[in-house]
């Protein structure tokens, strides 16, 4: 059954850190939404210029089934109350909430992490640390699947793509993504 996916945008995210994903889900009846604090324009850490289709004040979160959370840099956003709710009533209904390297900060500072096993790419001298600090278990691994939480460091993009895919679709019907690991060479 398609799924609806909110993915949140904001300034200085790592759009290389979702771009497997995003491409993936083309092959897919899933859809996606992109959501920003505001529906203004955002600059990825790469430079690139994104409108999304939405703001926080336009989201119903009942209308989703997932909510995908890339790197970057979230500091400015650890208090924003319009996501920490979206977060929250998110896992409220056991939606799908997947964060990868300094993205699960932000499920941290609304709370989602706690009594959770995850990892980040986050350390104490990491601003955004203060998001996770204190909250759940962090765990020195490249991806962490505790219930309906997804999480990942930054370096490891593709077993992030290939897992929020296998949450979506299930387990026994979704292949790893060789065409991204594998390239013959003539």
């Amino acid at each position: 059954m398609p799924k609806k996916l909110l993915m949140f945008v904001y300034n200085d995210f790592a759009e290389f850190e979702v771009a497997i994903l995003v491409t993936a889900m083309r092959a897919t009846k899933h859809s996606l939404t992109t959501v920003g604090p505001t529906r203004a324009t955002v600059t990825s850490i790469g430079r690139l210029s994104v409108q999304p289709d939405a703001g926080l004040a336009d989201i119903d979160a009942a209308d989703y089934d997932a909510l995908i959370i890339p790197g970057g840099v979230p500091t400015p956003l650890l208090e924003n109350p319009l996501l920490a709710d979206l977060i929250r009533t998110m896992g409220a209904r056991d939606s799908l909430l997947a964060a990868i390297c300094g993205g699960p900060a932000l499920l941290g500072a609304a709370g989602a992490l706690d009594g959770v096993r995850y990892t980040a790419s986050l350390g104490p001298d990491d601003d955004a640390y203060a998001g996770i600090v204190g909250r759940g278990t962090q765990l020195a691994q490249p991806l962490v699947v505790d219930g309906n939480i997804i999480t990942a460091t930054g370096s490891n993009y593709l077993g992030f793509a290939e897992e929020v895919l296998r949450h979506l679709d299930g387990a026994s019907t979704i292949t790893p993504l060789t065409y991204f690991r594998e390239v013959t060479l003539a």
